[in-house]
């Protein structure tokens, strides 16, 4: 870069001392500071500017190829072509379903009560003592019908849901009394000797 001001030395002597031309003594040449700046902008963004060169061999493009294709198949356009039923899914984590609890409607179980037919329904219900209707599901292998009217035990697993039981087993039922008897009981009476001890 040129400085704004530039002094030259003009005259020169002979060997004697004495000068050789009539040009000045000094020459003193200020220049133009903004001309100078714009010539150095100029120069500046001329050169800016990103040149990026890539060599790639035939080989290494293709194997770049292949795996971005793989990879985008496998990672990133699967979760569009593959069906959501298909079990690949449940390894795609972005697919799959976070599992919910879901709380088990089955309860092992037994009621008391006495039992109905509906011949409209042709189902077996167990009225108990609390006055609601139980629906029965049994084995075609017990016959039902001769308890029919008359107080039983029925345990299985019932569906909380439906309100169902289901009896898994024939000896799951018991026939019980019509009348329920109350138990005897004896009251203790203590002695005037275990009253003074206590």
């Amino acid at each position: 870069m040129q400085l704004p001001i530039e002094i030259k030395k003009t005259q020169t002597r002979d060997t004697t001392g004495k000068f050789i031309s009539d040009d000045p003594l000094v020459q003193v040449t200020v220049s133009n500071p903004i001309a100078s700046f714009q010539k150095w902008l100029t120069k500046l963004i001329s050169n800016e500017g990103v040149d990026l060169r890539i060599r790639v061999r035939p080989l290494t493009t293709l194997l770049i190829g292949i795996i971005l294709t793989a990879g985008g198949f496998g990672f990133g356009l699967g979760r569009f072509t593959v069906p959501a039923s298909s079990p690949i899914v449940q390894y795609i984590p972005s697919l799959a379903a976070e599992p919910t609890p879901t709380p088990n409607v089955w309860k092992d179980t037994a009621f008391t009560g006495m039992l109905r037919y509906s011949s409209g329904t042709e189902k077996y219900y167990l009225e108990t003592s609390q006055a609601e209707a139980i629906t029965l599901e049994v084995p075609h292998t017990v016959d039902l019908s001769t308890y029919v009217g008359r107080r039983i035990f029925a345990a299985g697993a019932v569906n909380i849901r439906t309100g169902i039981l289901v009896v898994t087993d024939a000896t799951d039922l018991e026939l019980l009394p019509v009348r329920v008897s109350p138990i005897p009981t004896v009251e203790a009476v203590l002695s005037p000797e275990q009253n003074l001890i206590y």
